[in-house]
Order: structure tokens, then C-alpha cells, then sequence
């Protein structure tokens, strides 16, 4: 391992059940790749308690955890409003965003009503704390844009977690100011050209990289459950596709989540 190589998994779920019971040797495994920053991502209340606890139980000198609290969009029908604990989780020193709350429908698992109601909700609770968005968007993205493009929304801050906006949104999603897309494990598959594509446009000011595990897993390792140490295998490709030294992408990534998360 590159002692030097800081890689960062902006978006995981090490808060699932399938890593529960091995939580450590997880960590080890991405310590050993290069990856020692982590964004654990809640997507309901249980879930963004276990994120901060996790922060709370595993952070330490050489590994940096961090919490994002959210409704999905998927859970949104089970909450009518946005819980009174996000107010002390959103509180706490590990918790650095609001989400990944969007739309989802793809699979219209809460209806699309409760969905933009709950999104909306949650965009004035990061409004009102000044913290960013972590975005979650599926067949949604004209609905979402609306939506983010209103004026009481133009100083949030957005991360496009598994950016889906494909090349028709994306010169305007660039355009705007602190906005970041994050490219994950489909941009190492083989029938990804749009993402390829967009993975060579992006600004590298505007990319950050993902595993968003134990979904989406990278190639060659399709078909098993998905890990942080596999953000190596995203930057791996990422460095080829923009003939960029994994170091100096690296480099460039770190730099872009430390301004969007802490300045």
C-alpha cells in the first residue's frame, strides 16, 4: 500500500446488517487499500442513530469516520415528519450532512406526494443547520432539479450520491456553485459509456468517489457483497479514464471533500 494514498468512500452503508457482525476486519481491509475517510449514510431513523454510533465506536488517529443523517425516499411514507432525534444527531461532531434524501421513482416505494413533501422537509432542515445534502435521485431527476433550482435552496450544498443525471443535466449541474457528483462502482462496468464519459467531462473540482456498499459493487467483483477497500477499484479507473496518477486524483479528492464538508 501507497502510505501516502488517502482514499475516501463517500457514501456507504456500513450501518447494513450484512457487515454487522465484522465490522473491524471491514475497516481493516479498506485501511490496508488506502481508505481511511468514510461517510456512513442513514437512510431512516434507526439507521442514522447506528451511523453516528458507529462514528462514536470506531474513529480514530488514522481512520476518519463520518455520519449523514436522512429520510429515504424509499422509508418516506413512514414519516410524517422529520424526527425530533435528527435534531440531536444533527448536532452531533461526527454528522456532517443531511441525507441522502431526493425522489426515487424507479420503484415508487412511498408515494411520489410523500416523497417531495418529506424531501422538501428535509432540504429546510440542511437549510436551516447550514449543512450539506447528500442526494439520492432515480428516474427523478427533472422533478428533483425543479426543486433544487428554487431560490431558498440556491446555498445549499449538494452532493449527487451515484450521479444520474446523465449528459442532459450535467453541464447545469456543473455550472452550479457547491455542487459535487459522486461516481461509484457502475463506472468500472463494462456497458457504462455514458458514465464514462461523464467521468472524463466532470471538473475535477466537482468529483468525489463512492461505493455506496454494500450496493453497486465494482468490477471484477460483481455479483459479491460490495466494501469500502473496493473505492480503490472506482479510483483505479477513474485515474485511467482521465490519464491522471492515482496519487494526484487522490490528492484532488480529498481536497474536494474537505472544502465541501468543512469550509
Amino acid at each position: 500500500m501507497n502510505n501516502n494514498l488517502i482514499l475516501i468512500d463517500t457514501h456507504c452503508h456500513l450501518n447494513s446488517q450484512e457487515y454487522r457482525a465484522n465490522i473491524p476486519e471491514f475497516l481493516q481491509r479498506a485501511n490496508d487499500s488506502g481508505v481511511s475517510r468514510f461517510v456512513i449514510v442513514g437512510c431512516d431513523l434507526n439507521d442514522s442513530i447506528e451511523a453516528v454510533n458507529l462514528c462514536e465506536k470506531y474513529s480514530g488517529v488514522n481512520r476518519e469516520l463520518y455520519a449523514s443523517i436522512g429520510i429515504h425516499p424509499h422509508d418516506a411514507k413512514n414519516f410524517p415528519e422529520i424526527p425530533s432525534e435528527f435534531h440531536e444527531l444533527a448536532a452531533n461532531q461526527y454528522t456532517i450532512a443531511i441525507g441522502e434524501i431526493g425522489l426515487d421513482f424507479h420503484y415508487d416505494n412511498s408515494p411520489r406526494e410523500i416523497q417531495v413533501s418529506m424531501f422538501r422537509k428535509q432540504l429546510d432542515f440542511a437549510n436551516e443547520l447550514n449543512k450539506p445534502v447528500i442526494l439520492h435521485i432515480r428516474d427523478a431527476f427533472r422533478e428533483s432539479w425543479e426543486i433544487l433550482r428554487e431560490g431558498k435552496y440556491a446555498n445549499l450544498k449538494l452532493l449527487f450520491h451515484c450521479y444520474s443525471g446523465g449528459l442532459e443535466y450535467f453541464d447545469e449541474i456543473c455550472s452550479r456553485e457547491n455542487t459535487l457528483c459522486a461516481l461509484g462502482g457502475a463506472v468500472t462496468w463494462k456497458n457504462s459509456s455514458e458514465l464514462h464519459e461523464i467521468a472524463k467531462r466532470i471538473p475535477i473540482e466537482k468529483l468525489v468517489l463512492e461505493t455506496d456498499c454494500p450496493y453497486m459493487t465494482p468490477a471484477p467483483f460483481r455479483g459479491k457483497i460490495n466494501e469500502p477497500s473496493y473505492v480503490k477499484l472506482v479510483y483505479e479507473k477513474i485515474s485511467e479514464l482521465r490519464n491522471i496518477s492515482l496519487e494526484d486524483l487522490a490528492a484532488k479528492i480529498n481536497l474536494n471533500f474537505q472544502k465541501f464538508f468543512f469550509i
